[in-house]
């Protein structure tokens, strides 16, 4: 699946973006995310950003993506620091721990 948000206010912004890494995505940019879920748990990822964003502006957006396009997808990736680095660069931060897993 792939998750992209626009959230104005950056303390929701911030929270949304740990809500995507606590359920294992991956940060592809700066507000977009990339993982493997199923029906259930993009549910429940919607319900808690939904819950995040409260009242606020916001546009989120889930976009499931099946097996097959998973098989056909190409990946170009030539960066010298990754998104979390960047963003961590931009706040003066450490970049955050990232766990792999492989996949069965």
């Amino acid at each position: 699946m792939v998750l992209i948000y626009d959230i104005e206010d950056d303390r929701v912004r911030t929270r949304a973006s740990e809500v995507c890494l606590n359920y294992g995505l991956e940060r592809i940019q700066f507000s977009a995310f990339f993982g493997r879920l199923n029906r259930n748990r993009r549910q429940e990822l919607a319900l808690r950003l939904q819950n995040e964003v409260g009242k606020k502006s916001a546009r989120i957006r889930i976009i499931p993506v099946c097996e097959d396009d998973l098989k056909d997808m190409w990946l170009f990736d030539q960066y010298r620091r990754d998104a979390d680095e960047l963003k961590a660069a931009a706040e003066g931060g450490l970049p955050r721990l990232r766990v792999l897993r492989q996949e069965d």
